[in-house]
């Protein structure tokens, strides 16, 4: 008999902690197959505790770590005893592609654009840096509500204090006060709640001509991907959407997020600023990342034009290999 044990996670996160720890206890009393799903997310196991936890209860419970299988979309999980199933994100790309529509760059682009839904630390420290100090700079959404428990939970206060070491608040308190941002630039993006599909996803299922028409008007895209902390790489539709409008990107994600692209076959911008940052941890990471915005913030709208004309080799190329994108392209990164 197997059980099978749904995890909700965030980056480093596990929400249902607690019915979590109890079933797999309760699993292992009983000496059933368990099955561990992170409902096609990407959190690193390790990081979030499942491997101590599994080997602690094992010892208790006398317990076989064979009989346990780990459903994921992590391409670098791997273990030596349990069984790693990797699931290849590749519906984020078939949910993405139907709303994209062909654009071209304007003159006098923005240096800029970030969209966030969710909050967490380094989005909220980067996206009120953007605020603070390039706000005619950029374009930019950040939808955190403080009357919408589903973004009270994770704001990232207490992250950027204990694990990014920042002790000065005042330009991310001040930044909170004037959200939710739905487009910075006047225009606005509606989010309904009642679709299954979360609200960054649906920024461009809502309304496409708005969101999508706001790449004509900037440079390039900070991208803030959902899983982060440890070994982890996820494509998500945050790093999609650049490269299917062809627009030059910057990422925070976990260490190597820009190698592992180049693994799955694209390319990235390193011609252009230094791309050092993605070797750094996460917590290291913002810091190198707020340099290459001063980098570009310098930069005049001749000087965007022509970095941009330079570039077009690489977002062509990025295009067409979304477009050609499939399952054993992950697959191969995965068993490497």
């Amino acid at each position: 008999m197997s059980t099978v044990i749904k995890i909700v996670t965030s980056d480093n996160k596990i929400w249902n902690k607690a019915q979590i720890f109890t079933d797999i206890a309760l699993a292992m009393s009983f000496g059933n197959k368990i099955i561990l799903d992170f409902l096609c997310e990407a959190p690193d196991a390790e990081q979030i505790g499942i491997y101590n936890f599994l080997y602690s209860l094992s010892q208790k419970f006398k317990y076989d770590l064979t009989k346990v299988t780990i459903v994921t979309s992590n391409a670098l999980e791997k273990h030596h005893t349990i069984d790693i199933k990797y699931l290849p994100p590749i519906h984020l790309l078939h949910n993405t592609n139907e709303y994209f529509i062909n654009l071209s760059k304007k003159d006098k682009l923005k240096h800029f654009g970030m969209f966030v839904g969710r909050s967490n630390a380094p989005r909220l420290y980067l996206a009120s840096y953007l605020d603070d100090q390039y706000r005619d700079k950029s374009i930019y959404t950040y939808h955190f509500n403080k009357t919408d428990d589903f973004h009270l939970y994770n704001i990232g206060l207490d992250d950027l204090v204990q694990t990014y070491n920042i002790s000065d608040l005042t330009t991310v308190s001040n930044f909170l006060k004037k959200c939710p941002i739905m487009l910075s630039n006047g225009g606005s993006v509606k989010i309904d709640k009642s679709l299954p599909i979360n609200p960054a996803q649906q920024l461009l299922k809502s309304d496409k001509n708005i969101f999508s028409s706001t790449y004509q008007h900037f440079f390039v895209e900070i991208v803030c991907e959902s899983y982060y902390t440890g070994n982890t790489f996820f494509t998500t539709e945050k790093i999609l959407r650049p490269m299917l409008l062809k627009t030059p990107f910057i990422v925070q994600g976990p260490k190597n997020f820009l190698k592992n692209l180049k693994k799955l076959g694209f390319l990235t911008f390193e011609h252009w600023w230094d791309e050092g940052y993605s070797q750094d941890h996460s917590s290291h990471q913002i810091h190198e990342i707020k340099k290459v915005i001063d980098d570009i913030s310098t930069r005049t709208f001749d000087e965007l034009t022509a970095m941009y004309n330079e570039m077009q080799e690489v977002l062509n190329h990025n295009y067409k290999k979304v477009l050609s994108l499939d399952s054993q392209d992950f697959k191969d990164l995965h068993d490497q």
